[in-house]
């Protein structure tokens, strides 16, 4: 029979006597052969210097197999997470290209205005609206004054006829010639002096020359009121054409035009 030395803190077949005593359980050494020089063979991790101190070699190697031994299992994400990961992308790709400067390149460029310019507006057309408007302009200025500097006469005559009040009305239809006819010198308000040429060609044609009687005279060429007719025409003219290039009105329409051009524009 063997003799196996026993360790009253280490071996199970201990007296029960020391039972009160702390037992600290601890691992045989390795038995090693050849001595101390059979100590630099022995195996060394992989991955770790010989010649660095024990914590220090086996620390980050220890680190490395952790991450190595965790990474399989935890950085698997679940589809929620990857739909997570996503939107943060996209909302961070849209932020940067907001706060981005814009591209010059891809600016979208204003559409170009077109201006056009009126016939009336042009050398021909407005050269005819200004002659015509000086023609009818020295037509009513006659006929204006012949009335103003004559009171009595034209009185009279209006007294023949179904107009009201003729000694007032009388006088307004002289200051009214006068007041259209300098209108359209200057091109101003040149639509209103259309309407009051036609105002007043129209009310001698309704009022005193056609009125009851027949429009043909026998023995006289062509009927009572021809010219005041033309008048009449010309006026309605004025009124929807307006005084042409060369006129005041058209310097007032330009600049309007410019102002809504610059407030489209802004």
């Amino acid at each position: 029979m063997t003799n196996t030395a026993q360790h009253p803190q280490t071996s199970p077949f201990a007296d029960d006597a020391d039972d009160s005593m702390q037992r600290t359980p601890t691992l045989p050494e390795p038995p090693r052969f050849g001595g101390d020089d059979d100590a630099a063979t022995k195996v060394q991790p992989v991955g770790v210097d010989a010649a660095a101190p024990p914590n220090q070699a086996a620390q980050p190697e220890a680190i490395y197999r952790a991450q190595s031994a965790a990474t399989p299992a935890e950085t698997e994400l679940t589809p929620e997470e990857r739909k997570l990961a996503a939107e943060r992308a996209a909302r961070r790709e849209a932020r940067e290209q907001a706060l981005a400067a814009p591209d010059v390149r891809t600016a979208p460029t204003a559409a170009p205005v077109v201006v056009t310019r009126r016939s009336t507006d042009q050398f021909l057309g407005a050269l005819a609206l200004f002659l015509l408007r000086l023609v009818v302009a020295a037509i009513m200025a006659v006929r204006g004054l012949e009335i103003v500097t004559n009171l009595p006469a034209a009185q009279a005559k209006f007294e023949t006829t179904i107009i009201p009040m003729p000694q007032i009305m009388s006088i307004v239809a002289g200051v009214g010639a006068l007041a259209v006819a300098v209108a359209l010198v200057f091109g101003l308000l040149t639509r209103l002096a259309g309407a009051g040429v036609m105002l007043i060609a129209g009310g001698a044609l309704a009022f005193v020359l056609w009125g009851p009687w027949s429009v043909f005279v026998p023995g006289q060429s062509g009927f009572v009121g021809e010219f005041e007719l033309l008048l009449a025409v010309v006026g309605f003219l004025f009124l929807c054409v307006g005084g042409g290039g060369f006129s005041l009105d058209r310097s007032f329409r330009k600049s309007r035009e410019k102002d809504r051009l610059l407030d489209q524009s802004a």
